[in-house]
């Protein structure tokens, strides 16, 4: 079992939480939480990251925090060399996510973004379904959003773009993306803090792609469609964790994208092998790369 500390106390810490107490991988040993209300009891509890770093009582972190902490977070950890999760966007400029992945490299980290698509159990069937008929395939759609979060100075695409663009990143490996273009739709009935972003754009010289990403879905949505030029087609729903191809259901999971992330974390850890890591590093900087084109965090 792994000692396990947690950096942030909000509702989505408090998933990662349960996840990390249901693992028979990890022991929730420690967290960072400014906010007393939410302080947790029978473990320890530190009011800043390099105090609970000092402390040396975990075997792994993770960052469950705003953007803006992770790339400090890795030059803390690099002297000690302890492993890191860190949720999405994993940085927030192109610069930021330049310096991390460097020391990353340069120190041999193990450290994971939560690409949680690339996490869904769905994500090899989408996989094996692109390699094998890659050669017929026409269009690719993906829809993924929900009613909010609604944050300050802060595009929506940072909190759901993320998400499909590292996607194809990890289906289409080293295929260009060319003709990218973007259509905003704005609505002012939530202070005006409402978006909708579609994409549009080509992968291989050939595949067209339209996303459509946003906060005012009406309910949640991360679903994604490979059209072949036959009209055959496979759609994944990483909520449902389904796969179909041509509307019959080839595979139904149960485990969720923390939990399988969470088993992959372990293992890397106990092997000391850090390979996948850094393929998800690099595709978290070709994703900030992409989106900050449009889009200044």
């Amino acid at each position: 079992m792994l000692n396990v500390g947690i950096v942030g106390c909000s509702s989505w810490s408090k998933i990662i939480i349960k996840e990390i107490n249901d693992s028979k991988k990890f022991i929730l040993s420690s967290i960072v939480c400014r906010n007393k209300k939410n302080q947790l009891k029978k473990i320890k509890n530190f009011n800043t990251i390099e105090k609970m770093i000092d402390s040396n009582i975990n075997d792994c972190i993770y960052v469950a925090a705003l953007p803006d902490v992770n790339l400090e977070i890795v030059k803390l950890v690099k002297k000690f060399k302890i492993p890191l999760i860190l949720e999405k966007p994993i940085s927030n400029s192109k610069n930021n996510i330049e310096n991390l992945k460097r020391i990353v490299k340069d120190n041999n980290l193990i450290v994971y973004p939560n690409l949680t698509n690339y996490y869904s159990g769905i994500f090899k069937h989408l996989k094996n379904y692109l390699d094998t008929n890659y050669l017929e395939i026409n269009r690719v759609i993906i829809y993924e959003g929900n009613l909010g979060p609604f944050r300050e100075n802060v595009n929506p695409v940072w909190d759901w773009g993320f998400h499909p663009i590292s996607l194809l990143y990890l289906l289409f490996e080293n295929k260009r993306f060319t003709n990218i273009s973007k259509k905003e739709i704005k609505s002012n009935n939530i202070n005006g803090k409402g978006i909708v972003t579609k994409f549009s754009f080509i992968i291989g010289k050939k595949i067209k792609v339209n996303i459509v990403t946003g906060n005012i879905f009406k309910n949640k949505l991360r679903k994604i469609k490979i059209i072949l030029n036959n009209k055959d087609y496979i759609e994944g729903d990483m909520i449902k964790h389904e796969v179909k191809i041509n509307s019959n259901l080839r595979y139904k999971g149960t485990k969720t994208p923390v939990r399988n992330l969470l088993d992959k974390f372990a293992s890397s850890i106990s092997l000391k092998k850090n390979q996948e890591s850094r393929k998800l590093i690099d595709v978290s900087c070709k994703t900030v790369n992409f989106l900050e084109k449009f889009y200044k965090c």
